[in-house]
């Protein structure tokens, strides 16, 4: 893993400026896969795609704002906690579909599907890879209410197969509507490595185990 130089990103709403890492190289040596789709690799670590301002402690999506290269490196990533991932989805709903926000503040249909992803893996985080605490009734009726809509919102067409689907209604205990994708999924025509995904699924739901695992690729 080789630093660059550091990413200056300016605050929309307050003009702050926040120096975050980039990576000249690295590697997925090592890296750990799970069955939300999140990558875990030591060896290329990258800022969050949502970013808190130090000054004003408002939310904004880096990809969207000005930026320019700083002069020296940094290992600042901004990660946020499962708290500040809950706020910052309140905040962009709240700005979803407003027509007079700037570019830089404006909240697409399509941002808010990766935000509900982004969401789902804080969650998934907290309770389950770092096992921190253990879920609430009303904080796993939320995390259904993300990953449902999340399900709803996401343009499936643009997937080989819908394992993932699967697997989000599996964590949502959705295991009627889990086990209907898997039936429409024609498991001979699965590469091996997403045959074994499959039946890691299907094992869990008949098991009505809604965490997420692990993956052995």
């Amino acid at each position: 893993m080789t630093p660059g130089l550091a990413l200056l990103v300016k605050c929309p709403y307050c003009g702050t400026k926040k120096e975050l890492m980039t990576l000249a190289s690295g590697n997925t040596f090592g890296a750990d896969y799970w069955s939300d789709n999140k990558q875990v690799a030591p060896m290329l670590p990258s800022a969050s795609p949502v970013q808190k301002c130090p000054h004003c402690g408002k939310y904004y999506l880096k990809s969207k704002q000005q930026s320019e290269r700083g002069d020296d490196y940094s290992f600042e990533t901004g990660d946020l906690s499962y708290l500040e991932w809950k706020e910052a989805f309140s905040q962009f709903v709240s700005q979803s579909g407003q027509k007079d926000l700037n570019r830089h503040t404006l909240i697409t249909d399509d941002d808010m599907v990766n935000i509900r992803f982004w969401l789902i893996h804080a969650y998934n985080d907290y309770f389950h890879r770092e096992r921190r605490a253990e879920p609430s009734q009303e904080e796993y009726a939320f995390f259904c209410g993300v990953v449902n809509d999340f399900i709803d919102t996401f343009d499936w067409s643009s997937v080989s197969n819908p394992l993932l689907k699967a697997e989000f209604y599996r964590e949502a205990n959705e295991m009627e509507k889990c086990a209907e994708v898997l039936e429409s999924i024609s498991y001979d025509q699965l590469q091996d490595f997403e045959k074994g995904i499959f039946e890691g699924i299907k094992m869990r739901m008949e098991k009505k185990d809604v965490a997420v695992y692990k993956l052995f690729v």
